[in-house]
């Protein structure tokens, strides 16, 4: 629970009306680190072992951290280990909670104390050294792209994001344990799809589960063949290319963030070229395929569950907000998803080609 930032009130908030209703049990332990910021009642980094109706104040911490730097990997490493030797589990699920913009550097698990983030090559190398984390969930906006769910395809099952931005509400935790708690057997995609569920009871807009596994490697093949055959026809189809992918469903505040699904569905309905048509189509299959739950509200018909990283201009390739990196060479060198597939080299010369 990244609280060292303007979400800071709702830190003692959600781990006394979501996580404490119902609290550990024998069969489910529900371990919270939570820093909040400098001008809260208490101002450290607490690490709850949270029972029921429990209070959130430092005298119900089983550890005071001090001031830890949530955007520091080691602290989220220190976090796993000691939950992993403390309270062994069969399963384990991880949320991360805070702020979210999709696989961006320098946004998502923000501590402005120490004025530092979580960024997706470092969860990546958290989780290598951790080991399996069965369920990856976050409770932050726009994060349920293909290239966040590469980070942590080799170590999970099952993940769980909104393609839109999260109000107050987002996931609902006293939804989620008692069912837990109730059916403990349950496998991480049944858990995956109770959290995506349960954030639909509030006045959110979408949210989605998707299973990472075999057929989550072949979507991965589909999309890179789908590159591959979007580029052989850039000599062609480049103008047509544009006006289709700005057809595609965008996200609050970022457009260069597009459904996969309704993407490819556009570029096969308005590139008449048999390759790419069918490379689009295998595409929206295998989204299908890896869904396992996807609710959204009317305004946002055309989501599909999956985000993707397209950009139709050279501006849309970097947020200079971001002054550590320039966004797309951070996308290209640091990110899974291009290592695993061809659509980097694609962007590449969609956007910068002639």
């Amino acid at each position: 629970i990244v609280g060292d930032n303007n979400l800071d009130e709702y830190v003692p908030l959600d781990i006394e009306t979501e996580l404490a209703p119902a609290g550990s049990n024998e069969d489910v332990a529900v371990v919270a680190l939570a820093d909040r910021a400098a001008t809260a009642e208490w101002t450290q980094t607490l690490l709850f072992y949270v029972t029921q109706d429990m209070e959130a104040t430092p005298e119900n911490a089983v550890e005071d951290w001090g001031e830890a730097n949530m955007g520091d990997p080691q602290t989220l490493l220190d976090f796993i280990s000691w939950t992993k030797e403390n309270y062994p589990a069969d399963h384990y699920a991880l949320s991360l909670w805070n702020h979210g913009w999709s696989w961006r550097p320098g946004y998502s698990m923000r501590d402005d104390t120490d004025g530092d983030t979580l960024d997706q090559h470092e969860l990546e190398a958290v989780l290598d050294e951790a080991g399996p984390i069965d369920v990856i969930m976050y409770d932050a906006c726009q994060m349920a792209t293909i290239e966040n769910q590469a980070t942590v395809r080799a170590y999970s099952s099952a993940f769980v994001a909104s393609q839109e931005y999260y109000n107050m509400d987002a996931i609902e935790y006293e939804l989620i344990i008692p069912a837990l708690q109730e059916d403990p057997e349950m496998t991480p995609e049944e858990l995956a799809v109770v959290t995506s569920e349960s954030a639909s009871t509030s006045a959110e807009r979408s949210t989605s589960a998707v299973a990472l596994n075999d057929d989550w490697d072949a979507l991965i093949a589909a999309i890179d063949a789908w590159a591959r055959a979007l580029e052989d026809g850039l000599p062609t189809y480049r103008q047509r290319y544009v006006g289709a992918f700005r057809a595609a469903r965008t996200f609050w505040q970022d457009h260069a963030a597009r459904d996969l699904y309704d993407a490819a569905r556009i570029i096969s309905e308005r590139i008449d070229d048999p390759a790419i048509q069918a490379a689009s189509q295998a595409v929206m299959e295998r989204v299908e395929a890896v869904v396992l739950d996807e609710w959204h509200r009317q305004n946002l018909s055309d989501a599909h569950g999956i985000s993707i990283f397209l950009p139709a201009t050279v501006a849309d390739l970097d947020d200079p907000a971001t002054e550590d990196w320039v966004e797309f060479e951070y996308y290209r060198e640091y990110l899974v998803f291009s290592q695993l597939t061809h659509w980097d080299e694609f962007l590449d010369a969609f956007i910068n080609g002639e």
